[in-house]
């Protein structure tokens, strides 16, 4: 996507409860429940079920995206096309996990801070506020849990047994801090209160909470409707007209997605607690990096668009 396409980083959450809309309400309300009832019982369980039901469905609309680029050129081929790439990167790196742990967890955990940062990117400050919101998911939790994040890192990526966060997180903190006053010397006069109220709730959630309730907050509250709000306010994509009809058209693929989680847990060992946190977390690693490649993609098309239209003799 171009960055004068992201959406404000205050706005998704905004923009995606659909106040008019009794569906969504009752949507994000049960969201909301099963977020509060996991911080309340500090479950493992309930944190990894709402990080699926909530989170997992904004990458599958790659699916609806896909279709429309590609359904008017190749027919039904379309999702053939669309899939086979889409399942062999996931599967590349589902294999990586498995012969190089420790250096498929820290690309995993590079490529996440630059794609939760890309989806939240603002105008005027781009690289600025890509490193506060995307940075945050990682960088705080490394400095103020440091020894909860390096146990669920291990338990991301057995048999990798860390004693401390990755040393390079803990020293982007220094960065992160200098950019996020930056962010907000440049944010405009009259939005500098909202944009402070908003940092000082995300630094509150990392503080407060353990890494993982914090990741649940942070993935379904701020970056998963960041991004479909992103494509809801993109009129590129003709069905995504609301957030309903994004999430309508997410089910088919977060389904599909489900049933890849189910076929793999035979293949994790140890207590199932243990084996559904390895595999959620892989699994969303090993779909981000398709997910941002489709991404990166996409956007190559609509520049590719844009010059055509604009060389294009009136």
């Amino acid at each position: 996507m171009r960055a004068s396409d992201r959406v404000s980083s205050g706005a998704p959450l905004v923009s995606m409860t659909g106040r008019h809309d009794p569906f969504l309400r009752l949507y994000w309300g049960c969201a909301v429940i099963l977020a509060a009832a996991t911080i309340l019982t500090s479950s493992t369980l309930l944190a990894l079920a709402a990080i699926i039901l909530f989170g997992l469905p904004h990458g599958a609309l790659d699916g609806e995206m896909a279709r429309q680029i590609l359904r008017p050129r190749y027919g039904a081929a379309w999702f053939i096309l669309f899939a086979l790439p889409y399942l062999a990167l996931l599967a590349l790196v589902l294999v990586l996990w498995r012969l190089y742990p420790p250096a498929t967890l820290t690309g995993f955990l590079a490529l996440s801070l630059w794609h939760f940062g890309s989806e939240t990117r603002e105008n005027g400050t781009p690289i600025l506020s890509a490193l506060v919101w995307g940075g945050a998911s990682l960088i705080l939790p490394s400095v103020f849990h440091p020894a909860a994040t390096a146990s669920l890192l291990s338990a991301m990526a057995p048999p990798v047994h860390l004693t401390s966060p990755p040393f390079w997180l803990v020293w982007l903190f220094p960065f992160w801090v200098m950019a996020a006053s930056a962010w907000l010397g440049a944010t405009p006069c009259e939005k500098r209160l909202e944009k402070l109220g908003l940092l000082c709730g995300l630094n509150a959630v990392f503080v407060v909470l353990p890494p993982l309730q914090a990741f649940m907050i942070y993935f379904i509250f701020q970056h998963a409707p960041a991004h479909v709000a992103t494509l809801v306010e993109d009129r590129r994509w003709e069905r995504l007209v609301s957030a309903r009809a994004a999430l309508r058209y997410s089910l088919s693929l977060t389904v599909a997605t489900l049933i890849i989680g189910a076929l793999l847990i035979p293949f994790y060992t140890g207590p199932m607690v243990e084996r559904l946190l390895s595999l959620t977390f892989q699994l969303l690693a090993a779909l981000t990096l398709p997910h941002m490649v489709f991404d990166f993609l996409t956007g190559r098309i609509e520049e590719e668009a844009q010059r055509c239209s604009a060389i294009r003799p009136v």
